[in-house]
């Protein structure tokens, strides 16, 4: 096949030239020093390409219900993400492997769409349900993963990126946690909502025959869970993970049993869903995994010492030596009360000298004293 220049090489060609010439430009009179600053790495999503888990699973222990023999079946299904998510111990960059070191995330409780399509079975704590399995099983499975659940919701869908990065800031520095984890659920609908609550004698009998034998097929009633999950460095309010999933099930339960009950998560529905946050966890992990240790500096000018935000529960040591990264606020010279948050790497580093279970004292190398505000960064 003969090479062409498509309109969208085209127009990739024309970004990529005006974005040298904007770096080109700036250069010159930016405050922002060229010994680039620290951009976390982000995983752009799709949501047209969702994954989609068709199986079962079993609950976590400690996430509000219980399953006895439930495992995850064979035939999951899973359909290729929009974005490539590397394994544990294969980050694009081998030198940002940073698994040592425990990171903070806190989960805020996720927002609905569509808040009538969990009607059925009284599936309304789903907001808060989701985050709580994801939090279980982040616990559980990675111990390099510090997280925490906050009982209130991401900024609405509404708003434009600047403001979900404020947000995103705001709630790390409130929570002092380095990642901010946030989800919207689309849809909890019925396929037919009437094979389950409205059958009719046919139906009856086929319901009573999909539940003894357990088998799926031809089972008319599906349900659906779809959501989008954000992952968000807290420094910076940069996006680093958005992805949408999608999953389906057999919804059976004709009571108003509530999301985080026994009785939900023993229908196929509900171990579809644990089997969907279970690879939520497992890709936000990936992403965590490849991101490097960061926590906030105390530190006043004409001191050498200083107070860093993180020790031993983080896996830090005395004699640990960390990078030093500046934090600077440029703001926009088009919006009005936006900014943009740059971490700009520093050649000194901090030495650690004491370390405790929360906190530690740290040395700037060489005895530099420190003016403004700092990060310190896993090497």
């Amino acid at each position: 096949m003969g090479s062409s220049y498509s309109p969208t090489r085209l127009g990739y060609g024309l970004l990529l030239t005006c974005i040298f010439s904007a770096s080109s430009a700036l250069g010159a009179n930016s405050i922002v020093p060229d010994d680039i600053a620290y951009k976390p790495k982000s995983a752009t999503a799709s949501a047209s390409t969702p994954d989609v888990i068709v199986g079962t699973a079993e609950l976590p222990s400690g996430s509000g219900g219980t399953l006895s023999g439930g495992t995850i079946a064979p035939d999951i299904s899973v359909t290729p993400p929009a974005t490539s998510y590397l394994g544990k111990g294969q980050c694009p960059d081998q030198s940002r492997s940073h698994d040592n070191l425990q990171k903070s995330v806190v989960i805020t409780r996720f927002l609905r769409t569509s808040p009538q399509t969990a009607n059925a079975g009284n599936l309304f704590a789903a907001e808060s349900g989701v985050p709580e399995l994801i939090h279980a099983q982040l616990s559980e499975q990675y111990q390099s993963i510090g997280p925490s659940v906050l009982q209130q919701g991401f900024a609405a869908t509404n708003v434009n990126e600047a403001q979900l990065k404020q947000h995103a800031q705001k709630i790390a520095h409130q929570s002092r946690t380095q990642f901010v984890l946030s989800g919207t659920i689309h849809d909890m609908a019925m396929d037919t909502p009437e094979t389950t609550y409205a059958p009719n004698l046919y139906r009856r009998t086929a319901n009573a025959f999909h539940d003894i034998s357990g088998i799926e097929k031809f089972d008319k009633r599906t349900r659906t869970l779809s959501m989008d999950v954000q992952l968000r460095d807290g420094f910076t309010g940069d996006l680093l993970f958005n992805k949408r999933y999608t999953t389906t099930g057999i919804w059976n339960q004709r009571k108003p049993v509530g999301f985080d009950s026994a009785a939900f998560f023993k229908t196929p529905y509900g171990k579809n869903v644990v089997a969907l946050t279970d690879k939520v966890s497992q890709e936000l992990a990936q992403v965590i995994h490849c991101q490097p240790f960061m926590a906030t500096i105390d530190s006043s000018p004409g001191q050498a010492q200083i107070l860093l935000h993180g020790g031993a529960n983080n896996g830090l040591h005395a004699g640990d030596n960390l990078h030093l990264y500046q934090v600077i606020v440029v703001s926009s010279n088009t919006d009005y009360q936006v900014a943009d948050t740059r971490l700009v790497k520093r050649d000194t580093r901090l030495h650690l000298s004491e370390v405790y279970p929360s906190h530690s004292i740290a040395v700037v190398e060489g005895g530099s004293y420190l003016n403004g505000s700092y990060l310190a960064v896993s090497e």
